[in-house]
């Protein structure tokens, strides 16, 4: 899966947008993140500049599964 199907998947299944950022960029506060640095995909939770749930994947797949399935929990 791409972060473009992830946000396609989402969308349809009616997660607000206001509880994800697939792009690293922006608005990340409060919110599940999906972001590249480097070569590793991170999957994290930001609060108050505090990381939670902070996991690193070797591909962008794992990385978007990863994170479909914290926000369809």
């Amino acid at each position: 899966m791409t972060r473009e199907i992830l946000e396609k998947k989402l969308k349809f299944a009616g997660v607000p947008d206001y509880t994800y950022n697939l792009t690293g960029k922006g608005e990340k506060d409060e919110r599940l993140c999906l972001e590249k640095i480097q070569d590793k995909w991170y999957v994290y939770y930001l609060e108050r500049g505090i990381k939670t749930t902070n996991e690193c994947f070797e591909s962008e797949d794992d990385a978007c599964q990863f994170l479909y399935a914290q926000l369809m929990d």
